[in-house]
């Protein structure tokens, strides 16, 4: 169990330093490679055993080919454990075959499509060439098996019927002419079908499509779709819900009795959260003055407006509604009201609030916080669910940070802490979005009769990782208690109901608003600086730095239920307390032979005892990479590798990581699962009490790319944050920091001359 911290408080007297990009920063960098490794023996057995796949996949698509002769089959290459790196892809097979990337689906999994005519040449190169380069190609394949209609609808035809509505992805191939003929010939035989259906825009492939009353098509004609070979899923489509009152009670727990909710006028210059969710009553007098605007998407029965008034009170008033706890915020937010999602036990179909969401969002482009507090079903454990993959696009076209709850395990058994169960509790869908800040909930009151204590995990929020790994959730908030068996009471957390009245409730719905509300403020602060333009990375980065300086250095098991820990306040996002000196950079990633580097790091001196660092090292960094939803569990097409150590020479020794920490080398599924490698935010720290020798200390980052991704036209932008902290306690360290940063010749300035509270 991780021990508790008791950082001293940030001061606005000590804004973070910027540290803008440079060109000069970036220089050349060893590459390490060579010619493709042969990872088994590639023996005549090993050869036929591969024909013998290949063949009998060829026998079970050529059905399809009948049907629609003009279409490319999919085959999967099953990659062996220790070949799934890009440098051991097959590449040289597909090239000599013909064959053509169609994305990828499970981390083992690359997908390949061809027409007959190419899976002859691929039987003939298998048993006949003999190069290391084509050796070293199948030696990484451990099987090949087609793509059948179970791989694309593996609930089954039954489930499609029973749901009614589903969603439709099609292949995209390497060659974009066939992506084309392919989506168009789908799409023109549901017109023929008489379906009724919408498209979803998607950032890189042909429109995801939205079939509605699958009733209307018959049994036969939906079996011709099923058994398209350019169909890559064909799933039920599922709906999303704001979570239920009291995280799943069977008992909707009631307000209890106040004549009057009184919060304190808005002031115009408040920042902005939009909340998308089932509406704010127009009967709480107290939050009128905060709603700034409203847009309609669902009307009554399909909404009471019940649980968007709750959240939306906690964005203008959670420490008022609770009794000044010091955890809170103690400013809110105004609100941006849209009412967009259906308050029933069936909830809104994924295409219909992907639209909602991109009309709403496209309305008000002023406004950049967009409070999300829905959720669905659990995340799959490598694949990206689609309306994630929608949030990052909006993300991306419209430069908006959604901030989204983790999700409630409701079911038993109840989960205590610590948790030594293994439950079905990962985060639920849409909540692993990339982009996106993930909230998860915390207890914030210890009370008699409750289910856990102040500080730890409640019992209902659901765990990360999500897909592949990655690192959700990313911060933690308070969201109320649970009294035994499952009720609210004085630990839950207080809100307002639509009739105007104050109640209990929990869930992970409640912490999200309040790191929104955080969130807003750190933005608006930030706006008006000469160099740096507020955006969704950096407001993520800066939050999530700031929930690792207020939070003990938890360990893997731990970060899956607190994530970074919790955010303390608006003024730690922006300022350092005296025991602590912190950097933002931001760098501009070239993937290759380039690395960026900032040397010599100003360390300073109360932290140097005889020639070496005695203190502590925090690092935050976020970026954006490149998206690509076709490549399943490579979604992320990018990675970031940082490191703070000693130069020797040209080269870095990491210290912060380590670089014996496991995940920091080896096989690639032990890099995704233990480094973190394609995680879109690096959280690194570790304390040096012994102190570490080291006369010229650096901070260097590099990026690379998946595989069949082409390097991007611009560097890859990624934001650092580097706090160095004493562990005695000594108040030193930021006045010398900022000393040491002015012997450099490296421009600086303060991220902020904007206080984003009153004091």
């Amino acid at each position: 169990m991780a021990q508790k911290n008791n950082p001293q408080k940030a001061s606005t007297e000590n804004p973070f330093s910027y540290i803008p990009f440079s060109s000069n920063d970036l220089s050349g960098r060893e590459v390490n490679g060579g010619g493709a490794k042969v990872l088994t023996t590639v023996t005549q057995e090993y050869r036929e055993r591969l024909v013998s796949n290949v063949e009998q996949a060829v026998n079970t698509l050529s059905a399809s080919w009948e049907f629609f002769p003009k279409s490319i089959a999919t085959v999967i290459f099953s990659l062996r454990s220790t070949g799934i790196a890009k440098s051991h892809r097959p590449l040289q097979l597909l090239h000599e075959a013909g064959l053509q990337s169609s994305g990828h689906s499970r981390i083992d999994e690359m997908l390949v499509g061809g027409r007959e005519n190419n899976f002859k040449k691929l039987l003939q190169v298998i048993e006949h060439r003999d190069v290391k380069a084509i050796q070293a190609n199948l030696s990484a394949v451990s099987e090949i098996l087609p793509w059948t209609r179970e791989s694309r609808n593996p609930s089954g035809r039954t489930v499609l019927r029973d749901d009614g509505n589903a969603l439709l992805r099609v292949f995209r191939y390497s060659n974009h002419e066939d992506t084309v003929r392919n989506f168009y010939e789908i799409r023109n035989l549901l017109t023929q079908l008489n379906a009724e259906f919408t498209e979803i825009h998607q950032a890189r492939s042909f429109p995801l499509i939205a079939i509605k009353d699958l009733d209307k098509i018959s049994d036969d004609h939906l079996d011709l779709l099923l058994d398209h070979p350019g169909i890559r899923t064909f799933e039920p489509e599922p709906r999303y819900q704001s979570f239920p009152l009291g995280s799943g009670s069977t008992n909707t727990p009631q307000p209890q009795q106040q004549n009057q909710v009184i919060f304190p006028a808005p002031t115009p210059d408040l920042p902005i959260v939009a909340v998308f969710d089932a509406g704010v009553s127009p009967n709480v007098p107290a939050l009128a003055p905060w709603i700034v605007g409203k847009d309609t998407y669902v009307l009554p029965p399909e909404t009471q407006q019940s649980h968007g008034t709750m959240v939306a009170s906690l964005i203008a008033g959670a420490k008022v509604l609770n009794n000044e706890h010091e955890w809170l915020p103690e400013f809110g937010s105004l609100i941006y009201d849209v009412q967009g999602l259906e308050e029933t036990p069936q909830g809104g179909l994924m295409s219909d609030l992907a639209m909602r969401i991109e009309s709403a969002v496209s309305q008000r482009p002023d406004i950049k916080i967009w409070n999300l507090s829905l959720g669905g079903p659990e995340c799959h454990d490598q694949l990206y669910s689609e309306l994630a993959i929608t949030l990052d696009r909006l993300s991306d076209d419209h430069g908006v940070l959604f901030v989204i709850s983790a999700g409630n395990y409701t079911t038993t058994p109840r989960r205590n802490w610590p948790n030594p169960q293994d439950l079905p509790d990962r985060i639920s869908c849409p909540s692993e979005a990339v982009r996106a800040i993930t909230v998860a909930s915390l207890n914030h009151v210890t009370a008699p009769g409750a289910m856990g204590s102040a500080g730890e995990p409640a019992p209902y929020s659901r765990r990360g990782p999500g897909p592949t790994f990655s690192p959700k959730p990313d911060v933690t908030h308070a969201g109320g208690g649970v009294h035994a068996p499952w009720q609210i009471g004085p630990a839950s957390m207080n809100v307002i109901y639509p009739n105007n009245q104050i109640g209990g409730t929990f869930g992970t719905s409640f912490s999200a608003p309040i790191t929104s509300n955080i969130a807003a403020h750190t933005w608006k602060a930030l706006e008006g600086h000469p160099e740096l333009s507020p955006n969704p990375q950096l407001v993520k980065a800066l939050l999530i730095h700031a929930a690792q300086l207020s939070s003990p250095d938890f360990c893997t098991e731990e970060r899956r239920y607190y994530g970074s820990g919790k955010p303390e306040g608006i003024l730690e996002t922006l300022y350092d307390s005296d025991d602590s000196f912190t950097l933002v950079f931001n760098a501009s990633l070239i993937p290759g032979a380039f690395r960026w580097r900032k040397t010599p790091y100003p360390i300073p001196q109360s932290l140097i005892h005889d020639g070496a660092f005695r203190g502590e090292v925090i690092i935050t960094a976020a970026y954006a990479p490149p998206l690509d939803a076709d490549f399943g569990s490579e979604y992320v097409r990018a990675n970031v590798d940082i490191s703070f150590g000693v130069l020797e020479g040209d080269r870095i020794k990491g210290k912060v990581p380590m670089e014996s920490e496991e995940g920091r080398s080896g096989y690639e599924n032990k890099q995704i699962e233990f480094g973190g490698k394609w995680a879109p935010v690096k959280v690194h720290r570790k304390k040096f009490p012994k102190g570490v020798k080291g006369e010229q200390w650096a901070l260097q980052a590099s990026a690379s790319i998946r595989a069949n991704e082409a390097p991007p036209e611009q560097g890859i932008p990624v934001y650092i944050l580097v706090t160095l902290r004493a562990i005695d306690g000594n108040t030193n360290i930021k006045g010398e920091g900022l000393n040491e940063l002015a012997r450099t010749n490296w421009l600086h300035s303060s991220i902020t001359s904007y206080v984003p509270i009153q004091v």
